[in-house]
């Protein structure tokens, strides 16, 4: 499925579940990562669910393929001649919480790192670190920022 370029970023489309933005920064690293990043949630953080991202891809992800215009040589995969791709793979589960998201790449926290800058689908705070999502998980639970949580395979 084709991506849509709006501005400085891209909009990223989920089969079966909406799409989310993705900015131009985050699709930079992402490129400079090697082409591919995975998002998914886990346990962990100070919130109930945690949200993580890999450069490793796990069997029967979600595939959101984003068309890099402009770049010059062809990737495998892509539609035409020319066209360099990148793809963010979400799992089944984060999927449904991701529909109007904004994924961004910055420095937060004091660490340079992709986040979750909006979740709209969502209900309930978010840790303010953006990377726990849903109820505490308790006093005694540490935020991934404390642990100093890049990319999870780094």
């Amino acid at each position: 499925m084709k991506s849509a370029t709006t501005g400085q970023g891209m909009l990223a489309r989920i089969p079966g579940h909406g799409s989310f933005f993705v900015s131009g920064t985050a699709v930079e690293m992402i490129d400079v990562f090697g082409g591919l990043l995975h998002c998914y949630q886990g346990n962990g953080g100070c919130r109930k669910q945690g949200l993580y991202f890999s450069r490793t891809e796990p069997k029967k992800p979600l595939e959101c393929v984003l068309y890099l215009p402009g770049r010059e040589g062809a990737s495998a995969g892509a539609d035409s001649p020319g066209e360099e791709t990148i793809t963010v793979s979400v799992s089944h589960d984060l999927a449904p919480k991701l529909d109007g998201a904004v994924l961004d790449f910055g420095t937060f926290n004091k660490m340079e790192r992709f986040v979750w800058l909006k979740l709209p689908s969502v209900k309930g705070p978010s840790c303010t670190c953006l990377r726990s999502i849903g109820a505490s998980a308790g006093k005694r639970s540490p935020c991934l920022d404390v642990r100093g949580l890049g990319l999870s395979d780094l």
